[in-house]
């Protein structure tokens, strides 16, 4: 049966992971990480998770999608827990940054359980040109459960 205990948690498992090493998550994997978009605990499997972060140096492992970076000095991220994570300000200006590649649905969701628990989006920040973008993602958060 393994550690159940251990293993319940998305970011529990990220962190024994990931911990130490000199990245920050971004893109659905902060939203993974943050708790805010959980999807099914028992069938994320790290070694097949697409893990989303940046890091100043490439790596090879295939289930790790990379973004270099020099240094993290012009992200927003959070190094308060295991891992360094990018905020939820960070992960909606990178998304909407590439709308090609956003995963919406989790993101909406993401938003939504950010919303019920805050009950505003005052906190987050967009750039001046994503404004209009994020005020759809506001309506259909609030609009979520």
């Amino acid at each position: 049966m393994g550690d159940f205990s251990m293993n319940r948690s998305n970011r529990m498992r990220l962190s024994r992971h990931l911990q130490g090493q000199d990245i920050v998550l971004r893109g659905v994997t902060a939203l993974k990480y943050m708790e805010l978009y959980v999807e099914d605990h028992f069938t994320f499997d790290i070694e097949t998770e697409r893990i989303a972060i940046y890091s100043k140096v490439a790596r090879d492992e295939e289930n790790f999608d990379v973004k270099l970076v020099g240094d993290f000095s012009h992200l927003d991220y959070s190094d308060e827990c295991v891992v360094p994570c990018s905020t939820l300000s960070q992960v909606v200006k990178d998304m909407l940054s590439e709308p090609e590649s956003m995963e919406q649905g989790a993101l909406v969701e993401s938003l939504a359980n950010y919303y019920e628990e805050a009950g505003h989006f005052k906190e987050l920040t967009v750039e001046d040109h994503q404004i209009e973008a994020f005020q759809k993602l506001e309506k259909l958060a609030m609009s979520f459960y």
